[in-house]
């Protein structure tokens, strides 16, 4: 809803929410969009109180987005398959120990169940399948309802394992009283650089003034501003690196050519003409430039698998803790080659090969033809 990023009111909602996704899901059949309510209240045991934020989500879809049902590391998700139930009984050991993850039996109420935190587990002195009371005010009066703890998640984050709570969208729209109402309907498409094309696609398709319609960068602003530092620190640093590699290839291609302006004397003697020289001298930064390249691009391929597809894990050297990054916790970053940037890369490594050969070429092109053969 319109404003809600700025002041996350819990009065601010998208009514219409179903058609809405639908109408996205048109536009853009390849994303996945997902809905969800947000809220904050009192969570209760018999022995603590604490306050906490939660989600409500749709865990069928939002296991597909996020990677909170990965980080696990007791029990299961929202809405867990029997076989993964039956797998994290087996860890556990114990016999029907997650008896509040099964599907209740048709005459018995449903269950509510929540996912939350390692550290608000400890602080709550809770539990899988313990009770927890949780209390928060939406639209209407103050709400109160019971869940059963069917998961507890280790994100790396500190900060956020010790207040952050996943339930069901239905049962944050019951708690919340928000009736079919969602405070977000969030898009995934496949990569980031497609985020301001869809952006604009949906907001072509929802011309619904009361509605904001955000690009990535817009929604995680934080986020974005700690990418745009990080690439400009990057591009600082290739800077750098270009300018060594250049001086590198100047230094190499001025040693040869002054060693060789014997050579030189005789090939201007037996007719070759400044031009040649030049010619032959940038050749041969191209040269030099293009084996580099080779060689680095070879050398280079097993860590740029191993970054894509391990990653570098912060964890380990941090306790277990997450960096964290505009309000995100990351344990563990992989990288992305992208085809078009390595293409670039390349052409100027060969470019700075053939401009630090200007001198040098110049310098061998005006080579005195007597003074270079009688030079020892």
């Amino acid at each position: 809803a319109k404003d809600w990023q700025k002041t996350q009111s819990v009065e601010l909602l998208v009514t219409d929410a179903e058609h809405i996704r639908k109408t996205i899901q048109g536009k853009l059949p390849k994303s996945r969009v997902v809905l969800r309510a947000f809220g904050g209240g009192l969570a209760k045991t018999a022995s603590k109180a604490v306050g906490v934020l939660f989600a409500g989500v749709e865990p069928r879809q939002e296991k597909h987005v996020t990677d909170l049902a990965d980080k696990i590391v007791k029990g299961v998700y929202l809405g867990a398959p029997e076989s993964a139930i039956l797998r994290a009984e087996a860890l556990s050991k114990k016999k029907g120990s997650l008896w509040c993850a099964r599907p209740a039996a048709k005459d018995a109420p449903r269950r509510r169940q929540i996912v939350l935190g390692a550290q608000l587990a400890k602080t709550l002195k809770t539990d899988l399948c313990r009770k927890v009371n949780l209390r928060a005010q939406g639209l209407g009066k103050q709400e109160e309802a019971s869940f059963l703890v069917v998961g507890i998640f280790k994100s790396g984050s500190t900060d956020l394992d010790g207040f952050f709570v996943h339930m069901a969208l239905q049962d944050a729209q019951h708690l919340l009283h928000l009736a079919d109402g969602v405070h977000q309907v969030a898009v995934f498409v496949k990569s980031a650089k497609e985020s301001k094309p869809a952006a604009a696609t949906v907001r072509a398709a929802l011309p619904d003034r009361s509605l904001d319609v955000l690009a990535w960068d817009k929604a995680l602003p934080e986020m974005a501003e700690f990418i745009w530092l990080d690439e400009a620190s990057g591009y600082i640093f290739l800077i750098i690196v270009y300018l060594i590699i250049g001086i590198g290839i100047l230094n190499t291609i001025l040693m040869s050519v002054m060693e060789r302006t014997r050579e030189f004397g005789v090939m201007r003697a037996l007719g070759a003409g400044p031009r040649r020289i030049v010619v032959l001298v940038l050749a041969e930064g191209a040269v030099i430039g293009l084996i580099g390249l080779i060689i680095g691009t070879l050398g280079s391929l097993p860590l740029v698998h191993y970054l894509e597809t391990t990653g570098i894990d912060f964890a380990q050297w941090s306790d277990g803790e997450a960096m964290e990054a505009g309000g995100l916790a990351m344990t563990v970053i992989k990288g992305k080659l992208y085809l078009a940037s390595a293409i670039w890369a390349s052409l100027i490594i060969v470019g700075m090969s053939v401009l630090a050969a200007v001198y040098p070429a110049i310098r061998a092109a005006k080579t005195q033809v007597l003074k270079a053969i009688h030079q020892a």
